[in-house]
This record gives structure tokens, C-alpha cells and sequence, in this order.
């Protein structure tokens, strides 16, 4: 069930939507936090509490909005997400998940909870064929590491 109302609904369906993007038969998301569907129930801008795990540059996190004070449009905040080596912590990170997603619907949280357990098929996947598991900090200290040796190779004076 919804939690928006259906005045609401109607008005969030009808208003102009940076983020939305049509296609032949559907209706895609831009937003770096949707589910990458135009959907109210999942929508990050429309409802109040809202989550969704993304894969960031720190690694596989869980964001999730809540109403704030300070910030019209919600607070978010940054919760990572660590996969143990052998894939065995699925159901500890639901339980992080349902704790820290405290306010989002019913229909957030079973997309949330199929999302993690794409993820966790996915590197089962992986791991089962043999591939190293993709881990995204390890990617980006590298790059870091191979620009900071240009870097110096391009400031080293001329000698004559």
C-alpha cells in the first residue's frame, strides 16, 4: 500500500520531473539514488523516508532520506555495506538494513532486501566461475597511487 496520499500522487505524477527520462515502454529514473524506474512508491524525491543501496566510490552503500529540520528536501545519510570473503553475511546486512531503514515502505524495504540479494547472487556468481570479487576501494586507491607517479614524473626538473 502506498503511503502517499492521492493528491499527492496526482500532483507528483503530472509536475514536471528533471529526472525522468521516456523511453518506448517505460518510464526511466536519473536519480543517482532511485531504483532507476519512475516509480511514487520508490520515488527519492517524493516520499519522506526513502532508501536504496548504490555502489559508490567508497564501496556498496546504504543511503537512506529521512525528513530534517535544517533541509527541505530531507537528510541523507551514508551507511556502507561490507560483504564478508565467503558471502555468508546476507542476513546480518538485512538486519542492519530493516534497523537503520527504519519509516520507508513496505514496498522500499522488499525492493531493498531483493536488491542486497542480487548483489550477494551476483558475486556467488562471480566467485563460483572463478573471477576476483569487485572491490571498489582497492580499484580507486590504485588509480590514486598511478596519478600521484605521473604527477612527479611531470614535475621532475630538467637536467642539462
Amino acid at each position: 500500500m502506498s503511503m502517499l496520499p492521492l493528491d499527492k500522487k496526482v500532483l507528483y505524477s503530472t509536475t514536471f520531473c528533471a529526472y525522468r527520462e521516456f523511453k518506448e515502454n517505460k518510464i526511466l529514473c536519473q536519480h543517482k539514488y532511485s531504483f532507476g524506474i519512475c516509480d511514487l512508491d520508490l520515488c527519492p524525491l517524493a516520499q519522506e523516508y526513502f532508501a536504496n543501496i548504490v555502489f559508490l566510490p567508497e564501496g556498496i552503500t546504504l543511503v537512506v532520506k529521512e525528513p530534517s529540520d535544517e533541509k527541505v528536501a530531507g537528510e541523507w545519510r551514508k551507511i556502507p555495506l561490507s560483504l564478508s570473503s565467503d558471502l555468508d553475511n546476507e542476513d546480518e546486512l538485512i538486519e542492519l538494513i530493516k534497523r537503520e531503514a527504519r519509516g520507508i515502505s513496505e514496498k522500499n524495504m522488499k525492493a531493498l532486501i531483493e536488491r542486497l540479494h542480487r548483489i550477494f547472487m551476483r558475486y556467488q556468481f562471480l566467485k563460483d566461475k572463478g573471477k576476483e570479487l569487485p572491490i571498489i576501494q582497492e580499484e580507486m586507491e590504485s588509480e590514486e597511487e598511478s596519478q600521484e607517479v605521473s604527477e612527479e614524473e611531470f614535475n621532475e626538473p630538467e637536467s642539462t
